[in-house]
């Protein structure tokens, strides 16, 4: 049986991924754009810039999209497991992992705690995403992480396994969204187990 929603904390930044990160075997962060509003859709997230509304290139519909994957649309990370970063790597900007949605947090937040869900918004006027998954972290993350840039992947076999415990961020799909614009400040919850 579920518990009561939680809040753990508020988004403190959005962004979007004009094109993919991961340039052969460099990790980019030229291709992240804040915005000011992030529109969930069920194709995926589109963000608004303040100019102009840009497709995230996990969306269905991106102009580069060559294979959609459902359960990668929407990513989120939270504070604390930058701070996690911080103190066991090396200091990367907060986003560089490219999540959509940053959540302010005092602790480190488990795949298992995201189990029940993701409220995100006021219980009145939210969204529930849920089937959260680890975002799996690739050679080319983690050489960002640790600053080695020249590792080899299995040199970074016991780092990238660290990142595994949720450290890099959870992805999941977005079913049943058909439009929800999430803004800075929006109050997140998890449900209790």
């Amino acid at each position: 049986m579920m518990g009561d929603w939680v809040e753990v904390g508020e988004v403190v930044k959005l962004q979007i991924h004009r094109r993919h990160q991961r340039d052969g075997e460099k990790y980019r962060l030229d291709p992240l754009a804040e915005v000011s509003t992030l529109r969930l859709t069920a194709g995926g997230p589109i963000g608004f810039d303040g100019a102009s509304w840009i497709v995230d290139c996990h969306h269905r519909y991106h102009p580069q999209a060559t294979t959609h994957r459902p359960a990668r649309a929407l990513s989120i990370g939270f504070t604390a497991h930058y701070e996690d970063i911080w103190k066991r790597f090396t200091p990367i900007p907060l986003g560089a992992g490219g999540e959509n949605l940053i959540v302010s947090s005092d602790e480190v937040i488990s795949e298992a705690e995201l189990g029940g869900g993701i409220r995100i918004g006021p219980p009145q006027a939210s969204i529930l995403v849920s089937d959260a998954k680890v975002a799996e972290p690739c050679v080319a993350f983690t050489r960002l992480v640790t600053g080695r840039s020249e590792a080899s992947a299995h040199d970074l076999a016991e780092d990238r396994e660290y990142l595994r415990r949720g450290i890099r961020g959870f992805v999941m799909p977005l079913d049943g969204i058909e439009l929800f614009d999430v803004v800075p400040g929006a109050p997140v919850a998890i449900r209790a187990a």
